[in-house]
């Protein structure tokens, strides 16, 4: 059996299949998890009364810029998908605290102006995810947050052992004709965390979570919906538990600039 070719790298967009996009995300179990979750851990800051200026670095169709704009802070959401900022224009539009913005993070010029910069499910889907971090850390102000989430390769690999899907694999659980939604370039929690130390001496890692540590491998998927209250509970209980963790299908940093 011949072996598929790698897929080459290259920045992902979302035009052209940005309703799906959206769907996937927040029309699922899986993405309501996501977003709970990342809710959760950002409640200080989105219910701070004191108003932030906040980048949402690659923020999609807007739904956590939402979060931040009814809470008073002043956000500026970016991405490089035109499809994907209609639906977050249509989304923010009544709030005039909110902007939106068709730029990609690495041509950002507002330098150190945030106190909160998100940049959530972007890393696995670009060709350089360090820069984007190097680039972003530019954006906070001293004494700023980023949080950063991004796909956990080492839960994907986990996941597809569990399912046999050993000649994926093998060929680096990256080929041809996957899934345009399944990310191309799922970073490990390690190497991000390594990098973090190796290149900045200015900063404070304040939180670290797994997301879905358990949703994802329910071998009976209907418990995913029609138990998703227990489900959440147990999220919320071990996310932050060594080795649960480590098994998130997305990785969460709250780190702070010093």
């Amino acid at each position: 059996m011949r072996k598929k070719k790698p897929v080459a790298a290259v920045d992902t967009y979302f035009d052209g299949i940005a309703n799906k996009f959206d769907k996937n995300i927040y029309g699922t179990s899986k993405g309501r998890l996501r977003h709970q979750m990342l809710s959760h851990y950002l409640a200080e800051f989105i219910n701070s009364k004191e108003p932030s200026k906040v980048l949402d670095a690659g923020g999609g169709t807007g739904m956590m810029s939402l979060a931040f704009a009814q809470n008073g802070h002043h956000v500026t959401l970016c991405d490089g998908s035109s499809e994907v900022l209609d639906i977050a224009q249509e989304r923010l539009g009544s709030y005039p605290n909110a902007k939106v913005e068709k730029i990609d993070i690495l041509s950002l010029e507002h330098e150190e102006g945030f106190n909160l910069v998100l940049c959530h499910a972007v890393l696995e889907w670009v060709q350089n995810p360090l820069e984007i971090i190097e680039k972003l850390f530019t954006q906070l102000q001293i004494g700023g947050h980023l949080s950063l989430s991004f796909f956990n390769r080492d839960a994907a690999l986990f996941n597809n052992a569990i399912w046999g899907n050993f000649d994926y694999i093998d060929a680096g659980m990256n080929i041809r004709n996957q899934v345009k939604l399944n990310p191309h370039n799922a970073q490990r929690p390690s190497e991000i965390i390594n990098y973090l130390e190796s290149h900045f001496s200015n900063y404070d890692i304040e939180h670290m979570a797994g997301i879905r540590c358990f949703h994802d491998y329910l071998h009976d998927r209907s418990k995913q919906v029609d138990e998703y209250e227990q489900v959440l509970a147990l999220e919320m209980k071990y996310a932050k538990q060594v080795p649960y963790m480590w098994l998130g299908k997305y990785f969460h940093l709250i780190i702070k600039k010093t």
